[in-house]
């Protein structure tokens, strides 16, 4: 009879998985990079699994502003974006929150996924769940409405018309309806699943 070869935990590659199970950051890191991906792609498509976004404004009547990213706009400087003055897909004008979601895996088996600004929390969940958006108006804000309306023309000067009446008040507040970008959708698990099954075969992910 031919002898038997003693038991190899090496040959049936027991070890590298035990290895892999006691260090599984690598795996971690490349699920917090799918959730990343996955945020970014609702941004780009306006939906988050079955979830469309819906639009801005949508019932507002012509001439069509903007009024809180006008209100954000006069808040941090003097001038109002273009973008102010008529639809555009949600969230997309300046790529800030699209670019400040990250990812972190904060233990071996835990991975945060987020973002770090505070209207975040709005567009994730929306006014329903979490309130209203509330900018507060100062003088300054007023000041510079004034002479942006100054140099406007056209349905442009129109449009910001309307803002005097909303900056009469301290405050502005805007009901933000929810367009999520954060969560699981079976797209998501399906390739969390992938990268995991990766990690255990090859070592690897991507």
């Amino acid at each position: 009879m031919p002898k038997e070869e003693p038991f190899s935990t090496e040959s049936l590659g027991l070890e590298a998985i035990e290895e892999r199970l006691n260090n599984p950051l690598q795996a971690m890191e490349a699920i917090g990079a799918v959730l990343e991906n996955a945020a970014q792609v609702a941004f780009e498509e306006q939906e988050f699994g079955d979830f469309k976004w819906p639009p801005q404004y949508e019932r507002a009547p012509e001439p069509w502003i903007h009024r809180a990213g006008v209100a954000r706009d006069l808040a941090e400087g003097e001038r109002i974006k273009t973008t102010r003055y008529g639809p555009t897909d949600p969230l997309k004008d300046s790529h800030e929150l699209w670019g400040s979601i990250k990812s972190l895996a904060v233990s071996k088996n835990e991975v945060k996924v987020g973002s770090p600004l505070p209207y975040a929390k709005y567009h994730q969940w929306g006014s329903d769940l979490v309130g209203p958006a509330v900018q507060p108006v100062t003088s300054a804000m007023r000041g510079r409405l004034a002479k942006e309306w100054a140099r406007a023309e056209g349905s442009n000067k129109k449009a910001l018309g309307k803002m005097f009446n909303f900056f009469k008040k301290d405050s502005i507040s805007t009901h933000i309806r929810q367009r999520p970008f954060l969560g699981i959708t079976e797209q998501i698990e399906h390739d969390i699943r992938e990268t995991i099954e990766m990690f255990m075969e090859t070592g690897k992910v991507g």
